[in-house]
C-alpha cells in the first residue's frame, strides 16, 4: 500500500507542478506577440475588447527568472504592470501580500508568491534575478531583489512597469486579458485561442497547457499503470498465499473471508496513514525545493491501492476454498 501510493503521489507531482506553475492562466489569459513583434497589434486588441466576456486588457512588460522543476530549471515570468493593475490581478488570483511590501516604481524589485519562495529557498532581500543567470529567456541588466511575498493559491510574480520598460525596452509586451467573472476565465482562454490569429499571437490558455502536458506525459502514465498493476498482482499473490498457509482444515471458508478481509482493511488503513505522514513530512523539506509539488492526500494514489485488499481477500478465499473442496471426508475423520 505504502509503496504504490508513494509511487503514484510522486508521479502525479509532475502534473500538479506544471498546473501550479501555469495556474495564473485561471485568473487572466496572456496573449503574446509572435514573429518579432514587440506589441500585440492594436486591431487584435480591438477584436478582444469587443468580445462580450472581456473585462480588461492590460499591457505588460516583464522579465524571466528560473524556478526549479522535475524537468530542470524553467523560466517563470515576472510581469511588469502599474500598481493599480498589479493589485487587480493579485486579487483575481486569490493572493494577498503576506510579508514585506510591493515593488517601488522604477526600482529593480519584485513581489512573488510564497510557493516560488519555497521553490527557490528565498527570503526577503535576496536576489530573484541577476544578469549572470543562465537558462533564462530574458536576463535582467541589473539584480532584482525580492521585497514582498504573496500568500495564496496562485504562483505569480510582479515588478513595476517603469522598471521593466526602462531596463528591457526591446522585450515583447504581452496583453493580459481578464473576464468580468473569474469563473469564466478558463473557457474564455479557449475562445481567444480559437479566435485570434495564431500567426500574430500566441495565447496561453489553461486548457491548451493542460492538454500539452497530458499528451507529453501519456507514455509515462501508461508505464506507471503497468508497473502498479504488476506490483498489485505480486503483492496480492504473495499476501494471499501467506494468508492461506497453515490454515487448519477445520476452519470454514467464512472464517477465511472475514479474517482476511479485516486484516487487509486494517493494513490498508495503516498503510494510508504511513504514506500520508511520510509524504507530508518530506513535502516542504525535500520535494518542493527540488521543484516537485506533491499532494499527500492525492485521491489517485489511494485509488490505485484499493485493488490490493480486494485481490488479497479474493486470492486467499480462492485458495482456502479450493483446499476445502478437495478434502476427503475419510481423511477428516482420520484427522489427517
Amino acid at each position: 500500500m505504502f509503496l504504490i501510493a508513494s509511487i503514484v503521489t510522486i508521479v502525479d507531482s509532475i502534473d500538479l507542478t506544471v498546473l501550479t506553475i501555469y495556474g495564473y492562466t485561471r485568473a487572466f489569459t496572456p496573449v503574446i506577440p509572435r514573429a518579432g513583434r514587440l506589441r500585440v497589434d492594436p486591431q487584435l486588441q480591438d477584436q478582444i475588447r469587443k468580445m462580450p466576456q472581456t473585462d480588461k486588457i492590460i499591457e505588460a512588460g516583464g522579465f524571466f527568472f528560473n524556478i526549479n522543476t522535475v524537468f530542470g530549471r524553467l523560466p517563470f515570468v515576472c510581469f511588469g504592470v502599474n500598481p493599480a493593475q498589479r493589485d487587480y490581478l493579485i486579487g483575481r488570483a486569490g493572493d494577498k501580500l503576506a510579508e514585506g511590501r510591493m515593488p517601488a516604481e522604477g526600482q529593480p524589485e519584485a513581489v512573488v508568491s510564497e510557493g516560488i519562495v519555497r521553490n527557490r529557498r528565498l527570503k526577503l532581500g535576496d536576489v530573484l534575478a541577476a544578469p549572470t543567470d543562465t537558462g533564462s529567456l530574458v536576463s535582467v541588466p541589473v539584480p532584482v531583489k525580492l521585497v514582498g511575498i504573496l500568500s495564496g493559491p496562485t504562483w505569480i510574480a510582479f515588478t513595476s512597469r517603469q522598471f521593466s520598460d526602462a531596463a528591457l525596452p526591446l522585450v515583447p509586451h504581452s496583453v493580459l486579458v481578464t473576464t468580468h467573472n473569474v469563473a469564466d476565465q478558463v473557457n474564455f482562454g479557449d475562445t481567444l485561442m480559437a479566435s485570434l490569429d495564431k500567426v500574430q499571437v500566441q495565447v496561453f490558455s489553461f486548457h491548451s497547457l493542460v492538454k500539452e502536458l497530458r499528451d507529453t506525459l501519456s507514455s509515462m502514465y501508461l508505464i506507471m499503470s503497468l508497473v502498479n498493476g504488476t506490483v498489485i498482482l505480486v503483492v496480492a499473490l504473495m499476501s494471499g498465499m501467506l494468508s492461506a498457509i497453515g490454515i487448519p482444515r477445520r476452519i470454514l471458508l467464512v472464517h477465511a473471508v472475514s479474517e482476511t478481509a479485516i486484516l487487509t482493511a486494517i493494513g490498508w488503513i495503516v498503510g494510508s496513514g504511513v504514506d500520508l505522514a511520510f509524504m507530508a513530512g518530506l513535502r516542504g523539506s525535500l520535494f518542493e525545493p527540488r521543484g516537485m509539488l506533491i499532494n499527500p492526500t492525492d485521491p489517485l494514489a489511494y485509488f490505485y491501492t484499493a485493488p490490493i485488499p480486494v485481490c488479497i481477500t479474493l486470492f486467499a478465499v480462492a485458495t482456502v476454498g479450493y483446499r476445502l473442496s478437495r478434502l476427503d471426508p475419510v481423511t477428516i475423520i482420520e484427522r489427517r
